[in-house]
């Protein structure tokens, strides 16, 4: 009798001591590193199949995948690349999110079986897992923001250098010389006055593009003023911009905030801290200790938010526990709670399925499919509990929140306000407008000259015929149809003809540095300040975030190559389009 006994207790523990083998990864890990030393690559293939780490907290699925990837590295590095994507495959379905940098490798495998096209379904793929992630769509926008800033005001000094080589030669002349030919000391100390003083009180040169804007303006032509407003009103807008993106980095660099995600990164606080948590991240703190199997601990933390606090994930946790405590009837009303703020999730319909098979009650389960219709195509599918896993966007809340539970528009919209006015660039456009209204007042002579168009001698508007914007000399050289003047007149053409091909010649090799450059010198400014910022915003960007990335991942996402294609695709066109319009061009 007492070995009938015996013999199932024997078996049931032989099996028991097996069944952990076979359902936990590290076990399975194991077999993977034991096999491969071997070279028994069909068991390494069967065991990494058998992993299965749905179970695992977190930061174990991270641990888990480092050392897959290793292996999966030796394989790619010894040439047998099925092996290695299968790793890489694997490492994805463990946890998508924190493995897209596995989406490049399977994309150098792709090239080294020769595909040289890139599989766009791996970029797709791996371009929703960055938008998904919160630290990689936070940098996405964060560069976003600053590289619109950046072009916004590159712009403005670029059109600002352009227009200081056309007109300060014209307005340093009048400012010294006015009316009179005589060359006035004074004069000349006080335009350096006017153009050296914030040298001294702000101690910067970002104030330069708009001073100058304002001591020229006189000198623009009537499509020049124009398009530098539109400039201005564009920087004021880029500039709200970027203040939003300054509203949300100070809301990342916030203790609360910082709370948040060592919470979300699963680090449990003590009682004594957690207890003075709002309701929200009590959840994410009952989810840590959960994972980290501290179930009684997580049950305390929901049952600390009150019976009037319902949300989702918080049923969701309660379903979970009380169903690993085989309470199935419990947890089967808290998923029923779940279900009635959400019926879609999908996570919640199968742990609610799974807790209706281990209730084993064919009437109930059936009263609950005519609510539920989707249970019926899962009873067949679902084997184990799903581990909830805490979405990224309540990060992305509670930094729009600014760590607070609640929106407070209020202190929103001062700290708006407040990195809008620091940013200098308001006070900048008042002193480009102070310079603009007084200047003309002060200096009556400003905006009376002009330059020849033939041999750019500088020459007063009221002293020569509207028509024609000539020199004496060259008016009679080439207006007045002497024979006496016709060997001047070719010397005269050549010297000329020297300087322009000299000057067109300096500005085709900026334009090879800046594209487009050369629109500015052909009245088609808004032509430049259009491709300009979308020629730079997505250079820009690509160049940017691809360091960015490179940092702090290691890796830089396959998007941003075709991002780069994009900026070479719209450098080449830009330039043939100013060459094409340009008569010494195309």
């Amino acid at each position: 009798m007492a070995n009938k006994i015996i013999m199932p207790l024997i078996v049931l523990a032989l099996m028991a001591s097996l069944s952990p083998a076979a359902t936990n990864p590290w076990g399975d890990l194991k077999k993977i590193y034991f096999y491969n030393s071997i070279g028994n690559l069909a068991e390494v293939k069967k065991n990494l199949d058998k992993i299965n780490a749905q179970t695992l907290p977190h930061s174990d699925k991270i641990e888990l995948m480092n050392k897959l990837a290793e292996l999966g590295d030796r394989y790619y590095q010894k040439g047998d690349y099925q092996l290695a994507e299968t790793f890489f495959k694997k490492i994805l379905n463990i946890s998508p999110q924190d493995a897209w940098p596995m989406y490049n490798k399977l994309e150098k495998i792709s090239r080294r079986r020769g595909n040289f096209l890139w599989n766009l379904n791996y970029i797709g793929r791996q371009f929703g897992l960055l938008t998904r992630g919160f630290n990689s769509s936070f940098i996405l926008l964060n560069s976003f923001f600053n590289i619109l800033l950046f072009s916004g005001l590159l712009l403005f000094y670029l059109v600002t250098t352009v227009m200081f080589i056309k007109y300060f030669k014209l307005a340093a002349h009048d400012f010294i010389m006015g009316s009179n030919p005589r060359f006035k000391i004074h004069k000349l100390l006080l335009l350096l006055l006017l153009l050296l003083w914030p040298l001294a009180l702000t101690g910067g040169w970002g104030f330069y593009p708009f001073l100058f804007c304002g001591f020229l303006w006189d000198y623009f032509n009537h499509d020049d003023q124009v398009n530098i407003k539109r400039i201005v009103v564009i920087l004021l807008v880029l500039v709200f911009l970027h203040s939003l993106g300054q509203y949300l980095e100070k809301s990342l660099q916030t203790p609360g905030f910082q709370t948040v995600q060592k919470i979300y990164a699963e680090q449990l606080f003590p009682e004594s801290t957690y207890n003075h948590f709002d309701n929200e991240m009590k959840i994410m703190q009952a989810y840590a200790y959960y994972n980290r199997n501290h179930t009684n601990e997580a049950l305390d933390i929901l049952q600390a938010t009150g019976n009037n606090y319902n949300s989702m994930l918080k049923f969701n946790l309660l379903g979970n526990i009380y169903y690993e405590k085989g309470n199935v009837l419990q947890s089967i009303q808290y998923y029923r709670q779940s279900l009635s703020l959400d019926n879609q999730n999908q996570s919640t319909l199968k742990n609610f399925t799974m807790a209706l098979l281990k209730n084993n009650d064919p009437e109930l389960f059936l009263f609950y499919s005519k609510s539920y219709p989707q249970i019926q195509s899962l009873k067949d599918k679902v084997t184990a509990l799903q581990k909830t896993k805490f979405p990224e966007k309540i990060l992305w809340n509670r930094l729009l929140k600014f760590s607070w539970q609640n929106f407070h528009v209020w202190n929103f919209l001062e700290i708006v306000a407040i990195e809008f006015i620091k940013f200098p660039v308001l006070l900048a456009i008042l002193i480009m407008a102070v310079y603009i209204t007084l200047l003309k007042r002060f200096s009556l002579a400003l905006g009376q000259s002009t330059f020849c168009s033939k041999c750019a001698r500088i020459i007063k508007k009221l002293s020569i015929e509207q028509a024609h914007a000539l020199c004496e000399g060259c008016y009679q050289l080439f207006l007045i149809k002497d024979p006496i003047f016709l060997d001047a007149k070719i010397l005269m053409e050549k010297d000329i003809n020297r300087q322009f091909r000299l000057k067109k010649s300096l500005i085709l090799l900026v334009s090879l540095i800046i594209p487009g450059f050369s629109l500015n010198f052909e009245d088609k400014s808004r032509a430049f300040t259009f491709l300009f910022l979308l020629f730079f915003n997505v250079f820009g960007f690509f160049l940017f975030t691809a360091l960015a990335f490179k940092s702090i991942f290691g890796t830089i996402p396959m998007f941003l190559n075709i991002i780069g294609i994009v900026a070479i695709v719209l450098y080449l066109a830009i330039n043939a389009y100013a060459l094409k319009g340009n008569h010494n061009g195309f």
